[in-house]
């Protein structure tokens, strides 16, 4: 087992902006791509393996082959060869759509398939960028209906100003919508599952608007309204900064000019580094990879440690793991 790289999976989208092409460093000509799927194993959307002795093996295809060696004993276990985690770089030129996703319970009910308990974290924001995220008063279904009816449901919602370095928690049930001039990491459970509530009348190329699930949302939303909803942390320079711990994930953030060692050897699981500026060197148990921003590495659960080297311009990332 080694470090494994992912190729990129691109998506273009009628929000999509022009950041993520350059921000990876890619050879590509693709317009308005809002998402860089950098690790998934959501079914017909896998990512493939870029490096190494198993290079062109989709994710799937690695966690039938390496079991709990990749994932670790619990999450094997508890997933099965279902890889648990989506992770993507999203480039928001316009909003988008005002949505919820559902929880485990629901999902199962509805799709068979996994919720989708998300986060994000800002890494560049142009000025004014905002995001929505829960109600700002506790609301209710029929206030939902009706005022999704009289065109003023975007009133009820909590806004938030965002800055780089932000980070904000989203449960399944909560409403959300990312809004135009953020650049995010979202890190989220390995789901599609997305319940279009409103998308401000939008129509793509061929003048089609798309599809709204009012009624499934109703059905999964949270109308409580709650007195926080940005994540607040204290740095902390050169070690790991706590952001998020929720049963469907941990992630955590690095912010480095000076080496430091990652002890991995009682954590139970495949470890996610996500870079989103700067470069590194990784020395890990037999060997080393070098990261730089836009990029993501995943660690198996057999790594017992990497000894992370910043390069003259710093690191930040992001790591995670279940």
């Amino acid at each position: 087992m080694y470090p494994l790289k992912f190729e990129p999976i691109l998506k273009q989208t009628l929000w999509g902006g022009d950041k993520i092409i350059p921000f990876k460093h890619l050879n590509s000509d693709l317009k308005g791509v809002g998402e860089s799927w950098e690790i998934s194993g959501v079914e017909d959307n896998e990512s493939v393996v870029a490096n190494g002795p198993d290079k062109g093996l989709t994710l799937a295809d690695m966690v039938r082959k390496y079991r709990e060696e990749l994932v670790g004993e619990a999450n094997y276990a508890r997933f099965g060869n279902k890889f648990p985690l989506l992770i993507k770089f999203i480039d928001a030129k316009q909003d988008l759509s005002i949505q919820v996703h559902p929880a485990d319970d629901l999902a199962k009910k509805r799709h068979n398939s996994m919720g989708k308990t998300e986060m994000w974290y800002i890494v560049r924001t142009e000025p004014g960028a905002s995001l929505c995220q829960g109600f700002y008063a506790d609301f209710s279904a029929d206030g939902y209906t009706q005022r999704l009816a009289d065109g003023q449901l975007l009133n009820h919602l909590s806004r938030h100003e965002t800055h780089p370095g932000d980070c904000f928690f989203i449960p399944a049930g909560r409403i959300h919508s990312i809004g135009a001039g953020n650049f995010l990491v979202e890190i989220q459970q390995s789901s599609n599952d997305t319940f279009r509530v409103y998308d401000f009348d939008r129509t793509d190329s061929q003048g089609n608007k798309r599809e709204l699930h009012v009624a499934q949302a109703r059905e999964a939303l949270d109308y409580k309204a709650y007195p926080e909803y940005r994540t607040n942390y204290t740095l902390r320079p050169n070690g790991l900064t706590p952001l998020v711990r929720c049963e469907q994930f941990t992630t955590r953030l690095y912010e480095l000019t000076e080496a430091v060692k990652a002890d991995y050897a009682f954590i139970d699981s495949f470890i996610i580094l996500i870079t989103f500026e700067g470069e590194a060197l990784l020395r890990y148990d037999e060997g080393e990879i070098k990261l730089c921003a836009g990029q993501t590495v995943m660690f198996p659960a057999t790594t017992t440690g990497v000894e992370i080297i910043p390069g003259t311009q710093g690191f930040k990332a992001l790591e995670t793991f279940c």
